[in-house]
């Protein structure tokens, strides 16, 4: 964990070429580090106590990131910044060599927050899902680089096929795929770049490409799934094509049909 005195985030399309920095902060801190090649992750904790303080006090706010943190943070600041621009340690100081404090000069704010950051080296695992794409992506660096955190052990075939897995004849599962517990393929089937969870039934003449399959999946012969997400207990019928999708769970997509680009889920 990095303590961080004094943190300013902003994202890179809101950072203008100039960066104002009030000199109180300079002082008070004593040195500051810039940088421009974090991404947050939107992951935040927060001590109960303070964050149920926060919101009582400040009923407008909705937003984490937008409104509660930067709050924190400010607050953080205005705590260790006097108005004459002296820091906490300095007016500490003074009190210490005169045994009293000037009224004026004691503006500290009661209730001190500190705010930390965890900067991920890069022997560490860290993503920000925040879009289709982005689970994709996190679910084949499972099975990728980042495979380590599966728990599972790689095939000669540089991809993770579950002991309890049961393929079907000249039925191929490529490197850096996922086969998970319980699940079947039947004959002739290809998985390229893709990952299927526990339990799924898969016919025979099926396609999986650039996919995420969740668990409990039935996928009858025929299919052609590329580029998609397939969420939990979803039934694919006979000659199914699926392309760029998402499958909401349960839902049922019936013989034949074809789908582009499409978000399919229960109304």
């Amino acid at each position: 964990m990095i303590a961080c005195c004094s943190i300013i985030m902003n994202c890179g399309s809101e950072v203008d070429k100039d960066i104002k920095v009030q000199k109180s902060i300079l002082r008070a801190k004593g040195q500051m580090e810039i940088r421009a090649d974090l991404m947050d992750a939107h992951m935040y904790a927060f001590k109960r106590s303070v964050l149920l303080d926060v919101l009582d006090q400040r009923e407008m706010f909705h937003s984490i990131r937008h409104d509660i943190f930067p709050y924190l943070v400010r607050t953080q600041l205005r705590s260790e910044i006097f108005p004459n621009g002296a820091s906490k340690d300095e007016v500490n100081d003074a009190a210490c060599a005169h045994n009293t404090l000037d009224p004026s000069t004691t503006i500290l704010i009661n209730k001190t927050h500190k705010c930390c950051a965890y900067i991920a080296n890069k022997s560490k695992y860290c993503s920000r899902l925040n879009s289709i794409q982005a689970f994709c992506d996190i679910n084949r660096d499972v099975v990728g680089d980042a495979g380590h955190l599966s728990g599972y052990s790689f095939s000669l075939q540089n991809n993770i096929v579950h002991p309890s897995a049961e393929l079907g004849l000249k039925s191929t599962v490529g490197p850096q795929c996922m086969l998970d517990e319980g699940s079947k393929l039947g004959d002739k089937c290809s998985v390229k770049r893709s990952v299927i969870g526990r339990h799924c039934r898969i016919g025979s003449n099926v396609k999986i490409v650039n996919s995420v399959v969740m668990n409990h999946v039935t996928i009858e012969d025929g299919c052609l799934i590329q580029g998609s997400v397939i969420c939990n207990n979803v039934q694919l019928q006979e000659r199914v094509v699926l392309k760029d999708c998402q499958v909401g769970a349960g839902y049922v997509v019936t013989t034949g049909s074809e789908y582009k680009a499409e978000s399919l889920s229960k109304k």
